[in-house]
């Protein structure tokens, strides 16, 4: 029976902060798994990001969903990961989106970034209609 590694292999630090900024834009979009959340913390501290928050992560298996959610956020802003906007964050998930498909995965994943670039489009429709017609005070 193969003996499992409880520490992943280290990979370039760069690409942990690439995930971590891909799951922060994620988060912010209402797209993250958070479940996953210390399984991936565990490898980002492999692959070297030394922060007290990327270890708490990792260590949070038994906590609930929403306090790891909130401890990525803490991580991709002390990281200097974070986003402005949501549209900034659905604008980075939409070009990951893109770099990362491949021919096997282009329907779900085209799915997935017209979701939410229409979610985008929205947006945009609701803040010009509401400039255009104000609310009436009564």
């Amino acid at each position: 029976m193969p003996h499992e590694n409880p520490t992943p292999d280290p990979r370039d630090v760069s690409v942990a902060r690439a995930e971590i900024r891909d799951d922060e834009a994620k988060r912010m979009i209402g797209m993250l798994a958070a479940g996953e959340l210390p399984v991936r913390a565990a490898q980002w501290v492999a692959d070297g990001v030394d922060d007290e928050t990327a270890h708490e992560l990792a260590a949070a298996t038994g906590r609930p969903l929403e306090e790891r959610v909130v401890l990525l956020e803490q991580l991709a802003a002390s990281l200097g990961l974070g986003f402005a906007s949501t549209r900034e964050a659905r604008a980075h998930h939409g070009q990951s989106v893109i770099a990362s498909m491949t021919a096997a995965s282009a329907a779900g994943d085209s799915l997935s970034f017209s979701n939410s670039f229409s979610d985008t489009i929205e947006e945009s429709v609701r803040d010009s209609i509401s400039r255009l017609f104000p609310r009436r005070k009564k």
